[in-house]
């Protein structure tokens, strides 16, 4: 496929909605866009710059993005090993190495685990509804319901 192709296909597969908020995001009203940010970064295998909007979470001493609908998004694949990441807001950039954590693995159940605690919403739909008032959940139940969450750490250069 010619990159001209690949590009056109990209932009097809964007919603206009998130071709809005990357310009906007991009912009100096950027900032006005609460926690917001765009997710810039090279592709491994294309080399292609690419940028994306999500919500990222400050984490430890970095941020923490929760990839939603893993399994038809192909962009966090990008961060199964360290992997350079900005994350920008109107003029404000942060620079970083991105990496994948899996929900499956125990460092991913740790960060599920916190997850579920602040994102009541989240626990609610993955079967949790009583996780975030402080009730104990059986560590299989925490197991199940984090398998399927794919993070993203941001670990950002000082």
């Amino acid at each position: 496929m010619s990159a001209e192709r690949a590009a056109q296909t990209e932009r097809r597969s964007m919603s206009r909605f998130n071709r809005f908020f990357v310009r906007w995001l991009a912009s100096p009203f950027g900032s006005l866009s609460g926690r917001a940010m765009l997710v810039r970064y090279l592709g491994r295998v294309s080399g292609r710059r690419y940028a994306l909007p999500t919500n990222p979470v400050p984490f430890e001493s970095g941020y923490l993005i929760r990839v939603g609908h893993p399994e038809s998004k192909i962009w966090w694949r990008n961060f199964s090993s360290p992997w350079p990441i900005e994350l920008a807001r109107g003029r404000h950039v942060v620079r970083g190495m991105g990496v994948v954590v899996l929900g499956s693995t125990g460092r991913g159940q740790a960060i599920a685990s916190e997850w579920f605690a602040t994102h009541h919403g989240a626990a609610k739909r993955a079967g949790l509804p009583r996780f975030w008032k402080g009730e104990a959940v059986a560590p299989e139940q925490l197991q199940a319901a984090a398998a399927t969450l794919v993070f993203v750490v941001v670990t950002v250069e000082r």
